[in-house]
């Protein structure tokens, strides 16, 4: 079926495993997607889709393990009722809190053991180990990487995640794509000056 609803991504240039000499800002970056995007007490699902009542969905996500730079994506749909500049500047605002007032203790505890729970709960199973290991040897990091993870998340301060968002979640990295439903069917790119991409 159709989209009803336009669909928000932006991406923020960011550094991997791949392109770090020292893999802290990693680290910190993936634990700062699971403080945004990490299931009901996230921030996003917080403050947007229960606080603010403004989207449908909202997620953030990083890939540390890439040989070369990616990028910290930001997704989403407004409800019916939300401009998608709203939901846009929304986001924004929640990068921009944890860039002034960082993160809370409790919460860093919290996510922290989420991640590696869920961590040690996917290596109980042989398939994803063997995909892992598989994945990271393609992409030439070893698959010892993969036991350096936990004490890597571990080591992840609140200060270090207030810093890799000041640090690489700016402009002048900034990229911003819409998808708009048309009458037609068919779903234009918009970019972030609002002009339709053929």
């Amino acid at each position: 079926a159709p989209a009803q609803l336009p669909y928000l991504i932006m991406g923020f240039k960011t550094p991997t495993m791949g392109t770090l000499d020292d893999p802290a800002d990693a680290y910190a970056l993936e634990v700062l997607a699971s403080i945004l995007d990490g299931g009901e007490s996230a921030r996003l699902t917080r403050n947007l889709l229960r606080g603010k009542q403004i989207a449908a969905s909202a997620g953030a996500s990083y890939n540390m393990y890439k040989p070369q730079e990616s990028m910290f994506i930001f997704d989403g749909t407004p409800l019916p009722q939300t401009d998608i500049k709203d939901l846009e500047q929304a986001i924004l605002d929640e990068i921009e809190a944890i860039k002034k007032h960082g993160v809370e203790e409790a919460e860093l505890a919290r996510v922290k053991a989420q991640v590696m729970a869920n961590d040690v709960f996917e290596k109980d199973s042989m398939f994803y180990k063997a995909i892992s290991i598989g994945s990271l040897e393609t992409l030439g990091f070893g698959y010892q990487v993969m036991d350096a993870y936990l004490q890597g998340i571990e080591s992840v301060t609140a200060e270090q995640v207030q810093a890799v968002a000041q640090k690489y979640l700016v402009e002048s990295g900034l990229t911003v794509g819409i998808v708009k439903p048309q009458a037609a069917g068919q779903a234009a790119l918009v970019d972030d000056n609002g002009a339709d991409k053929e």
